[in-house]
């Protein structure tokens, strides 16, 4: 009850976001929340995969968004035509084999780096997702696009672009050539499944093909939670949850320790690959910062922890509260520079308590006391020592900054680009940096854990009752 409540409220969040006054309503509203839509699934599929590493295995992997650059970087090249430097595949093969070597990669992966332990391991993953963006950034034979200079992988096909604006069968322009996807939408004759359901739902214009993707993605994660439900009843699924137990003991009754790493690796390294071809189909075009760990792993981590190890519910939650989050701070990103423009009045306050904070930080530091002591008086330790950290960070902060007028802030901020302003970006890497710790510390099962509640023990214990 608790997750169809959660899950609820956040989808009334969806619908309620707020849009610019636009004429067209039900066209921007739809691709708004199809765009919320697609980047859930983005995520949620990328928690899964966690979930089955991390929730189930008990491996700790740092390294999702290698999985998931695998995914969109072969479906880019190998999907792309062979005058951008590309392969020409049909889409379909290109996906089945993006999911089959990112399976492998996880296979193999475990070879090396599954006898080793928590820490250690997390550094191994995290590093193999480095060097991928390293070498997306330098290798000549992933530069896929009209330059083949340019860093970064574009002009590859997206599924059903063209069947969903130009119909079954080719369009042709006057002068004889294919018209592309974009065009077709802008040509009101043409009748295709984008109009259909443009006029269906009552739009001006032809269904924005972002609904699409988000199908897809809906698809997607129904698949994966039948077939991840499924393993996890099964015998091999106990074997797991044993392995993350104990393994010496899971070994200790005959089970091959290594090849359920290996499998666990594999069917979650496709599972972040197919995420990661639906990430590059929403993005059109991509360059190696996608994979920077604040925008990708760090990201599926915070719903993963948020919503609850080892339970799927948990992961659509958790998912679902990050891909609100991006929504929300692409938001006030624009709304920094426009009053026009909806959540401007928040980004306004934002601003405000920013400049609060830096400029006199002295002044938050002396409310985080006050806190810490009145939960000091309500004995809350937890909460004391949380406001009372923060009370000293700001402490710290006011030493080093010395207020308003300091060279520090001067050069960080200068008047003549309007002076103490924040980056929603850092904003929103801060955010989550919150969630994380507050999770961890007041909450560390998350929203919805894997087992609940377990009931107090009444009475004696068989060992009281023998004696």
């Amino acid at each position: 009850m608790t997750f169809f409540a959660l899950a609820a409220l956040l989808f009334l969040v969806i619908l309620w976001l707020p849009l610019d006054g636009r004429n067209d309503w039900g066209f921007y509203k739809t691709l708004q929340v199809s765009n919320v839509m697609a980047t859930f699934a983005i995520f949620l599929l990328l928690a899964f995969s966690l979930n089955l590493h991390t929730g189930m295995t008990g491996l700790l992997n740092f390294g999702v968004i290698f999985f998931a650059s695998i995914g969109a970087i072969l479906v880019g090249i190998l999907t792309a035509p062979q005058e951008y430097f590309g392969y020409g595949w049909p889409i379909l093969p290109a996906v089945l084999a993006a999911m089959v070597v990112g399976a492998v990669a996880g296979w193999l992966m475990a070879g090396p780096t599954a006898r080793l332990r928590s820490d250690y391991f997390a550094i191994i993953t995290i590093s193999m997702g480095e060097v991928v963006r390293l070498l997306l950034s330098g290798e000549p034979l992933l530069r896929v696009g009209a330059n083949a200079s340019a860093i970064g992988i574009g002009q590859y096909p997206k599924p059903l672009n063209v069947w969903w604006f130009c119909g079954r069968e080719p369009q042709l322009t006057s002068a004889g050539e294919v018209m592309s996807p974009v065009a077709c939408s802008l040509d009101p004759s043409i009748t295709s499944a984008a109009s259909i359901v443009g006029d269906l739902l009552g739009f001006t214009k032809p269904a924005p093909y972002m609904l699409v993707l988000a199908v897809i993605g809906f698809f997607a994660i129904v698949l994966t939670w039948v077939v991840l439900s499924t393993l996890y009843r099964s015998p091999w699924g106990r074997v797991l949850r044993a392995i993350r137990e104990d393994e010496e003991v899971a070994q200790h009754h005959g089970h091959d320790i290594m090849r359920h790493k290996a499998t666990s690796l594999a069917v979650g390294g496709a599972i972040a690959a197919f995420a990661g071809a639906l990430w590059a189909w929403k993005l059109g075009g991509f360059q190696p910062s996608f994979m920077s760990p604040a925008r990708s792993t760090f990201l599926v981590w915070a719903a993963f922890i948020i919503g609850g190890a080892a339970n799927n519910r948990g992961m659509v939650i958790g998912a679902m509260i990050i891909a609100l989050m991006e929504f929300f701070f692409n938001v006030l990103v624009a709304a920094q520079g426009s009053s026009d423009l909806p959540l401007h009045g928040l980004a306004n306050n934002i601003d405000v308590v920013f400049q609060w904070m830096v400029l006199t930080p002295f002044q938050p530091a002396l409310v985080f006391l006050v806190l810490a002591g009145a939960m000091v008086w309500l004995r809350r330790s937890s909460a004391a020592e949380t406001f009372g950290w923060m009370g000293a960070t700001m402490l710290v902060l006011g030493v080093l900054l010395g207020g308003e007028g300091h060279h520090s802030i001067t050069e960080v901020f200068p008047e003549v680009l309007g002076g103490v302003h924040p980056k929603m970006g850092f904003v929103k890497e801060v955010l989550v940096g919150l969630l994380i710790v507050f999770s961890l510390k007041f909450n560390a099962k998350g929203l919805l854990p894997e087992v609940p509640f377990r009931p107090e023990r009444t009475g004696a214990s068989p060992m009281e009752v023998e004696e």
